[in-house]
């Protein structure tokens, strides 16, 4: 029979061994739970490689240089200015006429009764028979000698007014190709956009996936889920938004091309690379070169040149004249016949009184010389302050595009941090999510920087006078 003290001293080892088992069972069971767990939050602490699948619009290439030679092409605002060229030239030469003779002929028939017999009296209602017929005919000239230099300012008036409507011409010619600048431009900017939320909505896609999967096996909360879900909704509809916009700015693009419908692109990237400017007070110089007012300026002297021929109507006018013809009278009774004449001469005309004729458009000229002055002035002011507002936006999306570079850069961290602590429980779903939001923000803010900072330097070469209107290879960014 054993002794009391043996089974004494077995009886602690067993309950030992009782124990570490199932303490191991135990550490087991947890390990096993918490596995899926730690493979669904190193999931998440992974980044995203590559974009999301690109499911925008698809449509035909369309290079910038190719939007540029369309819009030239086919645009209406430019084949009106050159429909406007072309009557202006037209106006030119009618002036010119002055300089050559008028030159004009007429022919006259009449016939008629020239005498009545009174011994034979016609029927009651009877018509008298015609007896006498004339006929004549002839030309005349008329030279202008000598105006006063009324027909010179007058030519020059007009030959002026041709080189403005010139200038109009380049001037739109400038202005449609900084508006395909500006739309093609920001149908980049949509499309980045687009990417942007696809990649924002795939990331929540999967986080959701992912936050769904611990939820079901209850080792998150129903919260984390919810929130998670919020976030992907909101995603979804910025995108679905983004895209609305990136169909808008193509139907932009269209318009700026001078073309209808509403058609998708494949569009080309623009590098975009800040640039240091040169001084705005040299911007402001080199926009006199500026089509627009160019052409103010041809129109300021074009009135200056009427408003001087206007005036020379108060003196005489030289003119010769000279005319031949035939005139005949055919009487019936008698076959009587004249023969030709001819004349020349000089004729010298003096307005005395028109009736204020001539005073009322000395002070219509003289009102329209002052408006075209300060048409130009307007010009030149409005120059001036569109070069100031561009060199000024360059420089300050110049700023943002640093900053927002340093902004993402700081998200993607702070994200990425979010994540982790995320995934050993010190950190809420909340965190993750609102890191989510800051990087998309982020992201956005630096598009919007960049393509913005692009229209802004287009823009000011515009107004600086120094975009070609010849084609698109110096008008491209």
């Amino acid at each position: 029979m054993p002794e009391p003290g043996f089974l004494q001293r077995r009886t602690p080892m067993g309950r030992h061994n009782v124990s570490t088992a199932t303490a191991v069972a135990t550490l087991i069971f947890m390990l096993f739970c918490l596995l899926p767990q730690a493979d669904v939050l190193a999931e998440m602490t992974k980044p995203s490689n590559g974009s999301a699948k690109q499911n925008g619009p698809q449509g035909r290439f369309l290079g910038l240089r190719q939007a540029i030679e369309i819009a030239l092409e086919k645009h209406p605002v430019i084949q009106a200015a050159g429909a406007n060229l072309k009557a202006s030239e037209a106006r030119t030469e009618q002036t010119r006429s002055l300089y050559y003779p008028q030159v004009y002929a007429n022919f006259d028939s009449i016939a008629g009764v020239g005498g009545i017999n009174p011994r034979f009296v016609a029927p009651a209602g009877a018509m008298l028979r015609q007896n006498l017929s004339q006929y004549a005919g002839g030309v005349i000239a008329n030279q202008r000698l000598y105006d006063f230099g009324f027909t010179q300012n007058l030519v020059d008036s007009s030959q002026l007014a041709a080189r403005a409507q010139e200038q109009d011409v380049n001037a739109r010619r400038v202005l449609v190709i900084l508006t395909v600048q500006r739309a093609y431009l920001n149908s980049l900017k949509q499309h980045r956009l687009v990417q942007i939320a696809e990649d924002t909505v795939r990331e929540r896609g999967i986080i959701r996936s992912q936050v769904d999967t611990l939820y079901r096996q209850q080792l998150k909360s129903k919260l984390d889920l919810n929130l998670v879900q919020v976030e992907l909704t909101n995603a979804e509809s910025l995108l679905i938004k983004a895209r609305n916009d990136l169909k808008a700015s193509f139907a932009e693009l269209n318009r700026a091309m001078g073309i209808t419908g509403l058609e998708d692109y494949v569009l080309e990237e623009v590098s975009i690379e800040v640039r240091p400017k040169r001084p705005l007070e040299t911007c402001i110089a080199d926009s006199i070169s500026h089509p627009e007012l160019q052409r103010a300026r041809e129109l300021t002297r074009s009135a200056d040149s009427r408003l001087t021929a206007t005036k020379r109507q108060y003196l005489p006018t030289v003119s010769a004249i000279a005319s031949a013809g035939d005139y005949e009278v055919f009487d019936t009774s008698r076959n009587q016949r004249t023969g030709g004449w001819w004349t020349a001469g000089a004729m010298v005309s003096v307005p005395l009184f028109t009736g204020f004729l001539i005073e009322n458009q000395v002070r219509e000229a003289n009102a329209q010389k002052n408006v075209a002055d300060a048409n130009s002035l307007n010009i030149e002011q409005a120059l001036t302050q569109q070069v100031t507002n561009a060199y000024l936006d360059t420089v300050t999306f110049a700023q943002q595009i640093k900053l927002a570079e340093e902004q993402v850069k700081t998200a993607q961290e702070a994200l990425q941090l979010a994540r982790q602590r995320y995934k050993l429980g010190l950190g809420s779903i909340v965190e993750v999510t609102q890191s989510e939001v800051a990087l998309t923000g982020a992201q956005t803010r630096l598009a919007d920087a960049q393509y913005d900072y692009k229209i802004a330097e287009v823009t000011l070469a515009y107004a600086a006078g120094s975009m070609a209107s010849s084609g698109a290879e110096s008008s491209s960014p």
